[in-house]
């Protein structure tokens, strides 16, 4: 019988996984607030319903946040066992479940290095999106909205970082 061997997780993979956790804790209270500091962050909440649920997947490292609107223009985060499970996350169908939670969008990293490399500031968003460091489900146009709205949480956090410094424009001469 040939046992599989399980490797440890490194010092730097678990700094990696709890800076991450972190910030997914962190996420509903930053949406939240940030939109005090950006006007960007604000005119993307307005775009969202209230009920509008989103959530973060980070693969292979078991962390998932999963944030809802509020009638007060907030996010909120749901609890894992608040959510529909006889629907997938994203799909766009009502749940039969009365008292559970649909999940509107998501955004599922393929791995906690994707992941930290964008919640630290060293890969934009957009640059994730270009090398398919994440996928995504659910309508577009939402899609975009919360996109942006992390684009700019991002930067507000970031800006001294290349990966979300304004670049600046080439010119034509």
């Amino acid at each position: 019988m040939i046992m599989a061997t399980q490797t440890q997780p490194t010092f730097s993979e678990r700094m990696k996984k709890l800076y991450v956790r972190i910030l997914l804790r962190m996420l509903a209270f930053l949406s939240s607030n940030m939109r005090y500091v950006s006007r960007k962050v604000q005119a993307e909440i307005d775009y969202l319903d209230v009920g509008y649920t989103f959530m973060l997947d980070v693969k292979g490292a078991d962390l998932t946040c999963i944030c809802r609107k509020t009638e007060e223009g907030r996010f909120r985060r749901v609890p894992l066992r608040e959510v529909a499970t006889d629907v997938e996350p994203g799909s766009g169908l009502s749940s039969a479940q009365n008292d559970a939670v649909t999940v509107d969008y998501v955004i599922a990293f393929r791995s906690l290095e994707y992941a930290f490399q964008c919640f630290s500031g060293g890969k934009s968003l957009q640059d994730a999106l270009a090398e398919r460091a994440f996928t995504t489900r659910g309508p577009n146009s939402t899609g975009v909205s919360l996109t942006y709205m992390f684009t700019a949480l991002l930067r507000s956090f970031f800006f001294w970082r290349r990966a979300y410094r304004n670049q600046p424009v080439a010119s034509t001469n």
